[in-house]
């Protein structure tokens, strides 16, 4: 296993904010399958996610705490997730173990690319551009447009970084198939849904 695949439905606590799930007032959500398959009930306030879990057909409290911090530049607090196992304070939390647990808990899975050769590292880093400018991840495939709203110098300067991480690629590699289950861990949760 490795993060991308254990991440798919990790607990991002940026999720859980755009959401308004850490609000002030204690709050319930139901049928959260679509984003987390194995959550049946969120209930949650600004300082504490208790969840309701369906590992293995049967309910599984867990009780998350969320602690708030400072923001270095500007006004503002910044939320974060600490491990139910552990109490490390992280950003996000795995789904592993029967439960969610921070990266070092469930094992410290390895990185995608970490598993792969330096060819098939830059293949992945090429398709993860790719994918980032809103196209597919295929090398065989003509390179994308510029997204709307992108400036002209960035987009150029991301072209010529595809460039060189396709340059020297054997033809081998270069019609590889895409890792999509490693791939979809670095898309914008919004496009990661859309795709499924």
């Amino acid at each position: 296993m490795t993060v991308e695949k254990l991440g798919d439905d990790c607990l991002d606590v940026g999720t859980l904010l755009r959401a308004g799930i850490l609000g002030d007032n204690w709050r319930t959500w139901r049928s959260l399958s679509l984003c987390w398959p194995d959550i049946v009930k969120i209930r949650a306030n600004r300082y504490l996610v208790e969840l309701e879990l369906v590992p293995r057909k049967r309910t599984v409290p867990q009780q998350i705490r969320v602690s708030w911090t400072r923001c270095h530049l500007g006004c503002g607090m910044r939320p974060w997730l600490h491990c139910p196992f552990c109490e490390r304070r992280v950003a996000k939390l795995l789904n592993g173990l029967s439960g969610y647990y921070c990266r070092a808990c469930v094992g410290h899975p390895p990185y995608a690319s970490q598993t792969k050769s330096t060819q098939s590292r830059r293949h992945f880093a090429a398709c993860k551009l790719r994918l980032s400018l809103g196209g597919t991840a295929s090398l065989t495939s003509p390179f994308p447009d510029r997204p709307p709203g992108m400036h002209w110098k960035t987009y150029a300067r991301l072209r010529r970084k595809a460039a060189r991480l396709e340059t020297g690629l054997s033809a081998r590699i270069r019609k590889k198939t895409p890792d999509y289950p490693s791939l979809v861990y670095h898309l914008p949760k919004e496009r990661s849904r859309e795709r499924t």
